[in-house]
């Protein structure tokens, strides 16, 4: 890490039902012994992280530390951007990942936190992909927001909206796997138009899942080609799954194999995709559930500075685009 680096580490105390706010003294006193200097700001309400991290860089923080779950990051990431322009494009994010899904991290291979701690210190950073989506807000006007890892549209959306009171009481695995089965029961595909890079395909769909990382919903493996800078997202689409056929195949959902099955799903590879509805679909976003449909979700390439794990020993740290 260059010497130069100014760190701004934002913690978001209740993620993982207030776990990270009790942990914080002991991840704090680790941090203090690997990092040379920080300043630490603590979220209070949703969405803050994404206005602490804005100011951050406004003030000249280059290096935005994410303590917490997939929620979490997903805010600071939103905070990098102002106006649809990147507030510093050198800055860099990394992760210490808290919460009870922690899907980015499992991408990423980052599952302790004192190795993700040393990561921020000794850690390599690379350009990501991440992806921009245009979709209607709740209140029914146009919004806009950014996400690294997975969009999703139909009964995602509808899972995430379920067990929003849920997740810091069962963790986000168990309350997906919760919100899953029960969603599974009642849910009808929805009819939907899907535009994926200029081909159209109009019919009803059980989910339309666009994919940058690999994991969802605590743990479920839903893209396993998916890589963070190949270029284009994975995207899935799932015609209809019955609750009786889906029940004993979980392990395909989990392992990632039931993309194997074309009556279960179709897989493309693109970098725009764009969906409408007459019915009401409902988006989520990195676990977010942020509105629903009309969507746009467009690939901004390299668009995002990842700290990603320790240099190789031998590796030029200053080689590859972004590395630092």
């Amino acid at each position: 890490m260059p010497q130069h680096e100014r760190i701004a580490v934002i913690v978001n105390p209740v993620s993982a039902g207030g776990r990270t706010g009790r942990r914080w003294p002991e991840l704090h006193a680790i941090m203090q012994e690997v990092l040379d200097d920080f300043t630490v700001f603590h979220t209070e309400y949703r969405d803050h992280a994404t206005v602490l991290t804005k100011q951050a860089l406004h003030n000249g923080y280059t290096r935005i530390v994410s303590v917490g779950g997939d929620g979490t990051h997903h805010e600071i990431l939103n905070g990098f951007f102002d106006d649809y322009m990147p507030i510093n494009p050198a800055a860099s994010l990394a992760i210490v990942p808290q919460g009870t899904g922690s899907d980015l991290a499992r991408t990423l291979g980052i599952f302790k936190s004192r190795d993700a701690i040393e990561i921020i210190r000794h850690g390599r950073s690379m350009r990501v992909d991440i992806g921009r989506v245009s979709f209607t807000r709740w209140d029914g006007e146009p919004g806009v927001r950014y996400f690294i890892n997975i969009a999703d549209f139909g009964i995602g959306g509808a899972i995430v909206k379920r067990i929003e009171g849920s997740k810091r009481r069962l963790g986000t695995k168990m309350a997906y796997l919760w919100g899953l089965l029960r969603t599974l029961a009642t849910f009808q595909p929805q009819n939907m138009v899907v535009q994926v890079d200029g081909e159209v395909f109009d019919g009803d769909f059980f989910d339309i899942i666009v994919a940058n990382g690999q994991y969802y919903g605590g743990g479920i493996r839903i893209a396993r080609d998916a890589a963070l800078d190949s270029g284009h997202f994975e995207v899935i689409c799932v015609p209809q799954v019955s609750f009786w056929e889906a029940l004993p195949n979980l392990h395909r959902l989990y392992n990632g194999s039931f993309v194997e099955n074309p009556r279960w799903a179709t897989t493309f590879k693109a970098t725009r995709i764009v969906a409408q509805s007459k019915e009401e679909v409902l988006v989520d976003l990195d676990g977010e559930g942020p509105g629903t449909l009309p969507i746009s979700v467009e690939l901004l390439p390299k668009a995002l500075k990842l700290v990603i794990g320790v240099v190789d020993e031998g590796e030029d740290e200053a080689s590859g685009d972004g590395s630092s």
